[in-house]
């Protein structure tokens, strides 16, 4: 039988919106679902392991698996939630003459999702690009430091990284104070080894570039630098707590709170941005999330920039800045090598101990009272757990709320468009995510000797994978340096795409940037620069540490 034949299912049933059924279609496991739009089918096995989807929830067009919480996108078969990485196989179903109907074929969004998943950009596409990317006249392999924080804090070096894509996708980098790192710069190369944690793992030796022993390892060890199945177990401890259904419950007080904060900090003729409104909407936000007094919140900011922004000494201090207080075997036992991480960790253990006492619907509590093979989170695992989540929490929206009033600002023809129609807010967040990345690259380790692009990486090596570069792919996006609020599709790396560490926070994340370009719209014509954006000297974080903004009358 063709995969484009109807099958009947039998009658069409009076059923209850959340309603799913098994059934079978030419020997294959068919889950019927019903939504509020009406009905849908999709594969019945879970594409992380043997799970019947059948026995789950569907939440409005997603589906949740009921062993490991794994999330799909009913429209398009996404995964939205790891442990599952592959996408979800969707089916086509109608109702003809009162009979539900179901084929083995995609309905068009779905068919969209999957040609957006492995199509590339054609040449006569990419040679119709109507912004420029950068200028490579003159450089070669050897102009590329990717260590370089000059260069970094100046700006993110486009030219460096289109370079790479281009002649070196697997790049070698030497390291004036480490043994040197890998390199992937395109954007399938880095979805593979997102993917493949088996070869590329986060476990063996961290994710920050730094040359760490084993027992360090152990010492500073998030949730971040783990491998499934250890990943998976920790993920679950909070998971969820940031599912798209549970988070868009926050709508309303995101909302909210940023459209009162908005509303302070635009009664100023000056002020910083980053101060006043970057920072203060996500970190409202999550101390609601996390149960933490919101008096504390400029305590936690400023904890969290000195432990994300210990390559500037500014932020830091020239003593603590990482390559410093890495010579100190103590400091390098502890996160980011950072003495600052004791003071976050005896902030979240004094809160744990008070939800120990007084539990309540936060995920603090979930923290203190979550158990992993029958034991309760040590005290070490509590305290990396609660700076992973609180830095986490913070400093990546507010970076990317940030990047993206400078972006709408220096295109006035897109932030004209997105006044005009603000249904755009939902692409343009995610336009605004893909090209304010906060985070620029991620390091693994090689598990065993593996060759690519012809080149042989082998065993215990250092590789990074550069989102600065993969969310620009000429291959990937049609016209990447042009800023479109209307751009879909748009699977970018930002929040790493395909694999387990999939961001714990992105629906979260992409929520609040949505809601921010909402709640922005009345005032996007009536602010400008007051003076030049000052970065974060780090080749890790994409920061603004100042933003001096000014309102016009």
């Amino acid at each position: 039988m063709s995969e484009l034949a109807w099958h009947t299912i039998g009658a069409e049933e009076d059923a209850a919106v959340g309603f799913l059924r098994r059934v079978e279609v030419e020997g294959a496991a068919v889950c019927l679902g019903r939504t509020a739009e009406g009905w849908v089918a999709f594969q019945d096995t879970c594409t992380h392991e043997e799970c019947s989807l059948s026995d789950g929830e569907l939440e409005g067009s997603i589906v949740v698996c009921p062993c490991h919480a794994s999330e799909f996108d009913l429209r398009t078969g996404d995964v939205l939630s790891p442990p599952a990485l592959d996408p979800l196989p969707i089916f086509d179903v109608r109702t003809q003459d009162g009979a539900l109907q179901v084929r083995l074929a995609p309905p068009p969004a779905a068919a969209e999702a999957v040609h957006a998943r492995e199509d590339h950009v054609s040449e006569t596409v990419a040679r119709a690009a109507t912004t420029a990317g950068p200028s490579l006249e003159g450089l070669a392999l050897d102009d590329v430091d990717l260590t370089d924080l000059d260069a970094w804090e100046e700006g993110v070096p486009y030219a460096w990284l289109t370079l790479l894509r281009h002649e070196a996708p697997l790049f070698w980098q030497e390291e004036e104070n480490g043994r040197g790192f890998w390199a992937f710069t395109r954007y399938d190369d880095i979805v593979q080894m997102s993917k493949d944690w088996e070869t590329y793992s986060s476990e063996l030796g961290g994710t920050s570039l730094e040359d760490l022993t084993p027992e360090e390892v152990e010492a500073r060890k998030s949730m971040l630098d783990t491998d499934p199945p250890a990943h998976t177990r920790l993920r679950a401890l909070v998971n969820k707590g940031f599912t798209p259904r549970v988070v868009n419950t926050y709508e309303e007080r995101i909302r909210g709170l940023a459209s009162g904060i908005l509303a302070q900090a635009f009664e100023k003729e000056e002020f910083d941005w980053v101060e006043d409104v970057a920072s203060e909407i996500p970190m409202w936000v999550f101390s609601e999330i996390m149960g933490l007094p919101v008096d504390d919140r400029r305590l936690l900011i400023e904890l969290g920039d000195k432990l994300l922004g210990n390559t500037d000494p500014e932020v830091v201090g020239e003593e603590y800045v990482r390559d410093v207080a890495a010579e100190d075997p103590e400091l390098r036992l502890l996160p980011f090598s950072s003495p600052f991480s004791l003071d976050l960790i005896e902030y979240g253990t004094k809160l744990g101990e008070a939800r120990r006492s007084d539990p309540r619907d936060d995920i603090t509590t979930k923290l203190v009272e979550a158990e992993i093979d029958g034991s309760r989170l040590s005290k070490r695992e509590f305290g990396v757990f609660f700076i992973l989540l609180t830095t986490a929490g913070n400093e990546t929206t507010r970076h990317t709320i940030s990047l993206g009033l400078i972006d709408l600002l220096a295109h006035p023809d897109e932030r004209d468009r997105l006044v005009a129609d603000p249904s755009l807010a939902g692409p343009a967040a995610d336009e605004i995510l893909r090209r304010a990345h906060p985070v620029h690259h991620f390091r693994r380790t090689a598990a065993r000797d593996v060759t690519v692009h012809g080149r042989r990486i082998k065993a215990g090596d250092k590789v990074t994978m550069w989102y600065a570069s993969g969310n620009f792919d000429e291959e990937k996006f049609p016209d990447p340096y042009r800023l479109d609020v209307g751009r879909q599709p748009n699977r970018h790396l930002t929040f790493g795409l395909g694999g387990p560490h999939f961001c714990l926070g992105a629906h979260l994340a992409k929520l609040e940037v949505k809601i921010w370009l909402e709640e922005m719209i009345p005032y996007l014509d009536r602010i400008e620069l007051a003076g030049t954006p000052e970065r974060l000297r780090s080749n890790f974080f994409n920061g603004i540490k100042r933003l001096p903004v000014k309102v016009q009358a």
